[in-house]
């Protein structure tokens, strides 16, 4: 949206995979902050 998009139209296999793998790489970090800090205080 922010990168000019000109109304609604069919994402690509591309972009796709983008979105998966940026969404896998957060929960992925956001766990390994979360098994640090439980690990720190265990």
């Amino acid at each position: 949206m922010a990168f000019g998009d000109n109304g609604p139209r069919k994402k690509t296999a591309f972009e796709k995979l983008t979105m998966v793998l940026v969404i896998v790489m957060l929960v992925a970090t956001l766990g390994a902050l979360v098994v640090s800090a439980v690990s720190a205080f265990m």
